[in-house]
C-alpha cells in the first residue's frame, strides 16, 4: 500500500542551490525527492520514463515553461500529482492565477522553514486552502 512508503516529491526549479536546499529539508523531513528539473519542459519529459511522484514542489517563474503552464499540464494529463506552488511571486495578480489553476498548496520562497512541513501535512491530508 502506497502509504507505507515515504510521500514522493519532484522539485522543479530554475535555480540549482534552491533545488538542493529543498531536496536537503525534504530528505530531513522524511520525503523521498525522486525528480528534480530546472523548468516545467524538463519535468514534464521526465515524467515520460519515471514514475509519477506524489507530489511536485514547482517554482512559478522558470524559462522554456513557467509554473503555471506545468501546473495546468499536469491537471489535464496527471491529476494524480498534487502541487505546492513554490515561489517569491506573492501580489495579487499572481494568488489570482494560482488559485484558477487549483494547487494544493502555496508557500512562499520567504516563508519560515517550519511551514514547508505544515503545509505538506496538510496536502497529505487532503485539507485544500486557497491562498490569499
Amino acid at each position: 500500500m502506497k502509504s507505507q512508503l515515504p510521500f514522493t516529491v519532484a522539485i522543479v526549479d530554475d535555480n540549482a542551490l534552491m533545488r538542493e536546499a529543498m531536496h536537503f529539508r525534504l530528505t530531513q523531513l522524511g520525503y523521498q525527492v525522486v525528480l528534480q528539473a530546472e523548468n516545467g519542459q524538463e519535468f514534464i519529459d521526465q515524467l515520460e520514463y519515471t514514475p509519477s511522484p506524489d507530489l511536485v514542489v514547482l517554482d512559478i517563474n522558470m524559462p522554456v515553461m513557467d509554473g503555471f503552464e506545468t501546473a495546468v499540464r499536469l491537471r489535464r494529463n496527471r491529476p494524480e500529482i498534487k502541487i505546492l506552488f513554490f515561489s517569491m511571486e506573492t501580489g495579487a495578480a499572481c494568488y489570482k492565477k494560482v488559485n484558477e489553476i487549483g494547487p494544493d498548496g502555496f508557500l512562499a520562497k520567504d516563508a519560515p522553514c517550519d511551514e514547508l512541513q505544515k503545509i505538506l501535512s496538510r496536502i497529505i491530508q487532503h485539507k485544500h486552502k486557497q491562498v490569499a
